[in-house]
């Protein structure tokens, strides 16, 4: 049977208990307010009932109740919930970096607006109109030139913000893209660590039977930061570890981390995310194919089979011409007209030896190299690779390609090569067009299998590497086409018109150097200047153009000073249709570069939206469960103090009770 004292027992576990759920209130008041805190509950119940014996008990148990105990902490927290949380954390991470990083080129573009390329590029051919209308007035010949060097400057400096805003493997200014991947990646590794530490202190706080509850609220939400910067996949072993993966790459592994790095190849390309610190290859055999992800989110494994590679074309005079500085008259050509690759020229073949028609041909800007080799032989090399850049050469009114007599030494060819049995070709080995997101690079004939699984798919990390290697190169690309194309064309009318000084055959823009065969356009506004000797005299500008004036002559005549017919033929430029297999203009191309951008921006920003509302909306139901509301708390608090009371009354009348017995009975 109970004993005297046994009531003191049961008001001393009332007190406990509901000291110990006061405690578990006043907790959760004090971190009503803590991020990714998630509501607990004392769960009281009855403790080991006392068993009365008697000659009845195994017929009709007897039991006194000996109080309460707190039998856990209980976390109110939704897995699911946390899970849809995390996934949509991840994605408005990389909609809303991209959305910020979009806003920031359209900020650079400035357009619409004043002082733009666009708005600078009408005041350059508007400048060639007037000085059309009086050729010869040094004011207006002085006015093309300032609104050229302006619109080289607008050109630079929306390139140069541009490059910044991007930033490169060698160096990145605080701010920029790249600058933000590096940070972006030692975030996720000291979270990674974070994580692996938590599961360290979780699992020797939960040896015996007690549950970590706070620990974990600090791990689910390192897990969610770490998925507002990459893409995660999780799991919980058996011994409660949290195992992260970012894409092929182990982040976490029960108590261990493993990091991220940021790896560079050659050190020209970008740098990428992989889970080593060499370059990932992505290729069973490198000779004959590798690949560079960009920002492809798709896991794809292919095989690449390749026939042949691009080959650009080279060609050779046949004959042998020595000395080199003698006239081409000397070996029978005539003065007059040429074409290559549909520009023409014109030859005063009395006054110009071999390297001066090499120099024509290689300043001129028509995607071939020139120069004499040491036989003495004019050797042309297309600056492209593929069928589409073959050299074409005719005579006009001179022969100059007969007696030249060029010969092939390479024949132009486009790379031949399938992807899981799709055949492509391409006028480039370096092809980043059959598979969004990857760039194959083609280094021989065979086969080769390449395992394309990126590291980063999600996250903040994934949409500055989609703008960096997406929306803001091709951005650069375009505006470097641009403005390419506007000093190509303008030489090619500008060296077909004369000078005040009676002089033909001279450039307005420095010619362009080819500096990567798969992309002539690469840092073209960088090199972007006018010939010196526009700048330094005005004469020389070609405003006025030549006619044939005799049958039989091979040479056009200046056609004199007040002559603007050329200066008309270079304004026009700004309705010829130069892009998009001959569809669009200047105006027509910037304005598509323009919307591009615009368009894109939106959808981001239209998708962060749509993703932030969903958000919110899972936030709102967690906190239904996991949140602290300080009414519900406060009536809780009252309750336990209630009760507390209570259980302490119990205690003071067994005590007048027990006193009664002791004290009263002698």
């Amino acid at each position: 049977m109970t004993g005297t004292f046994f009531g003191l027992q049961i008001g001393k576990s009332g007190i406990f208990t509901q000291r110990k759920a006061m405690e578990v209130t006043s907790h959760n008041i004090a971190n009503a307010n803590t991020e990714g805190y998630s509501r607990q509950k004392a769960v009281i119940e009855a403790s080991r009932p006392y068993m009365i014996t008697s000659m009845y008990t195994p017929v009709v148990p007897g039991q006194v109740g000996t109080g309460s105990n707190v039998a856990q902490i209980q976390q109110f927290r939704d897995e699911f919930i946390d899970a849809k949380i995390t996934k949509e954390t991840n994605t408005l991470e990389w909609k809303s970096s991209a959305d910020s990083m979009m806003k920031q080129i359209e900020a650079i573009i400035n357009e619409p607006g004043t002082a733009t390329v666009r708005d600078q590029l009408d005041k350059f051919w508007s400048a060639w109109e007037d000085l059309a209308n009086d050729a010869s007035n040094s004011a207006l010949r002085r006015n093309l030139v300032e609104e050229s060097e302006t619109l080289i400057s607008v050109f630079q400096e929306v390139d140069g913000q541009l490059r910044r805003l991007q930033g490169s493997p060698t160096w990145c200014s605080q701010g920029s893209i790249e600058s933000q991947i590096r940070d972006t990646v030692g975030e996720v590794n000291n979270l990674a660590n974070t994580i692996a530490s938590l599961n360290e202190q979780i699992g020797r706080s939960e040896s015996n039977v007690n549950v970590a509850n706070d620990l974990r609220d600090q791990r689910q939400k390192a897990l969610e930061d770490l998925a507002k910067l990459v893409n995660v996949d999780f799991h919980y072993d058996e011994k409660g570890f949290l195992n992260v993966n970012c894409g092929t790459q182990p982040l976490v592994q029960n108590v261990y981390a493993n990091e991220l790095n940021i790896v560079v190849k050659n050190g020209e390309s970008f740098s990428t995310i992989a889970g080593s610190e060499s370059y990932p290859e992505y290729s069973d055999n490198t000779e004959v194919a590798s690949a560079a992800l960009t920002h492809t989110a798709d896991q794809r494994n292919v095989t690449v089979t390749v026939g042949q590679l691009a080959q650009a074309h080279t060609q050779y005079s046949f004959l042998t011409f020595h000395p080199l500085n003698g006239p081409l008259s000397n070996f029978g050509v005539t003065s007059g007209s040429f074409m290559v690759n549909g520009r023409e020229f014109n030859l005063d073949a009395e006054n110009t030896d071999m390297n001066g028609l090499a120099q024509m041909l290689d300043e001129a800007n028509i995607n071939v190299n020139a120069s004499i080799n040491e036989s003495g032989q004019l050797v042309l090399e297309s600056s492209q690779s593929g069928q589409d850049y073959q050299i074409e050469s005719t005579n006009g009114t001179s022969n100059l390609f007969t007696v030249l007599n060029l010969q092939d030494n390479k024949k132009a060819q486009d790379a031949r090569f399938s992807i899981n049995g799709q055949a492509y070709s391409s006028s480039k080995n370096t092809v980043s067009d059959a598979l969004a997101g990857v760039t194959i690079f083609l280094n021989g004939s065979g086969v080769a299998n390449l395992d394309l699984r990126p590291v980063v798919t999600s996250g903040k990390l994934k949409g500055l590497l989609e703008v960096r290697d997406g929306s803001l190169q091709q951005a650069i690309d375009d505006l470097n086409k641009l403005a390419y194309t506007i000093a190509v064309e303008t030489n090619q009318v500008h060296r077909n018109g004369y000078g005040l000084d009676g002089e033909t055959g001279r450039n307005f823009f420095k010619p362009m150097e080819y500096l990567d065969v798969n992309n002539p356009y690469k840092n073209a506004i960088q090199n972007l200047a006018l010939e010196e000797s526009i700048s330094s005299n005005l004469n020389t500008i070609a405003a006025a153009g030549g006619t044939i004036e005799d049958p039989n002559d091979r040479l056009r005549t200046y056609n004199g000073d007040g002559d603007g017919s050329n200066a008309i033929r270079i304004a026009q430029l700004k309705q010829t249709n130069f892009f998009n297999d001959g569809k669009s203009s200047f105006n027509d191309f910037y304005n598509e570069l323009v919307t591009d951008i615009a368009s894109k921006s939106q959808r981001y920003e239209t998708e962060t939206a749509y993703s932030s509302s969903l958000l919110i909306q899972l936030d709102a139901k967690r906190a239904e469960l996991s949140g602290v509301s300080l009414d519900e708390e406060l009536a809780d608090l009252i309750k336990f103090q209630h009760a507390y009371n209570a259980a302490a009354k119990v205690i003071t009348m067994v005590d007048e009770m027990l006193d009664k017995v002791i004290n009263g009975m002698i």
